[in-house]
């Protein structure tokens, strides 16, 4: 997958609150593209919509 060639760019901070898993924000940016959805819309299509959450693979995070 795709993992291989973000993971040298991911983020490795030792403070702070912990990033998201590669997979998962991969998965939010797809759906962005796919849908053409800024970052606030798709930060409340995660919180509205549970098919995204479901395919991002958050469910219970947002909670």
């Amino acid at each position: 997958m795709l993992v291989g060639v973000v993971e040298p760019h991911w983020p490795k901070s030792k403070t702070g609150r912990p990033p998201f898993a590669i997979k998962t924000m991969l998965r939010i940016h797809f759906l962005q593209q796919w849908f053409g959805l800024s970052y606030p819309a798709m930060e409340e299509a995660l919180h509205d919509m549970p098919v995204y959450r479901e395919f991002a693979k958050l469910d219970g995070v947002l909670d």
